[in-house]
């Protein structure tokens, strides 16, 4: 499938420092898919056939609307969006046309305009969903910007950041913002974990995890047959492998003693409920366990009402 593009719209006189911001952030997700003037417009092109044909071919448009962007006028007080000519209508109602995502962008405080303060072919745009980018909140606002661009692609990795009340302490807000972060990584590794589990039931392959066998659990002959039980003791340092559109990733994380988790990307609480068999992870991450093969434990992952297959190995101390 080929990937899909991102048009920015913006007016430089209402928020082009806001714009640039975004794009580095959307465009470090979606690299080399974001399109904008500055960027997507080489010396001596054709700056109006490229912005048409662009978005022509994008498959979401981010509206950036700053506190002037509804009212700012040309050199004889004509609006600039009742102007057939002006770049900013022509970009959105194209994209209004094609009935492609478009995200309305509110930046510098600016209201979300009513349907009857824009022209008739803007008028769709004051009904799609916007999002609020702030300065005090700027890094979780662009996360769920993303997150709104991933759910529109059908490429969603990370659940969405919660919306936390305005004015509490930034640490603690970016706090809860990296744990959500580190337990959706967490989600879409071990999505590449079931695909992983039902390859390998045949065979255990020289990279997994080297077996430890013991008098309860002997080392097996013509392949690892499934536990009549789980035995599953979270404690440990565990690889977490899933699947994502063909594409296998593994994540490691360790769960201490004292009920918390680590990880490359951050850190976290946990809690294991045995009759259940479920493992819930902080950033509402809930994984059941089904059936073990040895030292790795099959089941399925719950993230965003979504659920997906997952695996769980455990590895040694010397992996």
């Amino acid at each position: 499938m080929a990937p899909k593009n991102i048009f920015i719209c913006y007016r430089r006189d209402d928020a082009a420092g806001y714009s640039r911001s975004i794009f580095d952030r959307v465009n470090a997700r979606f690299p080399g898919r974001v399109f904008m003037d500055v960027t997507g417009i080489t010396p001596g092109s054709d700056y109006s056939r490229v912005i048409q044909d662009t978005v022509g071919t994008c498959h979401a448009l981010l509206a950036i609307i700053g506190k002037s962007w509804l009212t700012m006028v040309d050199d004889s007080h004509r609006r600039r969006l009742d102007l057939a000519d002006d770049y900013v209508r022509h970009e959105i109602a194209t994209a209004l046309r094609r009935n492609i995502a478009v995200i309305p962008v509110l930046v510098r405080g600016a209201q979300m305009p009513s349907t009857a303060e824009l022209p008739p072919d803007l008028a769709p745009l004051s009904l799609r969903e916007a999002v609020e980018i702030t300065d005090t909140d700027f890094d979780h606002d662009v996360q769920r910007l993303i997150y709104a661009i991933e759910r529109q692609f059908g490429e969603v990795r990370l659940p969405p950041p919660p919306v936390a009340p305005r004015g509490r302490n930034n640490c603690l807000i970016f706090g809860i913002i990296g744990a959500l972060v580190v337990g959706a990584i967490v989600v879409v590794l071990f999505l590449l974990g079931l695909l992983a589990a039902s390859t390998n039931q045949g065979s255990v392959r020289p990279s997994d995890p080297v077996y430890q066998p013991s008098a309860s659990n002997p080392a097996p002959t013509n392949g690892p047959p499934a536990s009549s039980g789980i035995d599953f003791n979270p404690v440990g340092r565990w690889m977490v492998t899933f699947e994502q559109n063909g594409v296998p990733n593994n994540l490691e994380v360790v769960l201490l003693e004292d009920k918390t988790f680590q990880s490359r990307e951050r850190n976290g609480n946990w809690e294991y409920d045995e009759r259940e068999q479920t493992l819930r992870l902080s950033g509402g991450l809930t994984i059941t366990i089904e059936r073990q093969v040895n030292n790795v434990f099959v089941g399925h992952v719950e993230v965003d009402d979504d659920s997906f297959p997952v695996r769980l190995r455990r590895l040694g101390d010397a992996d």
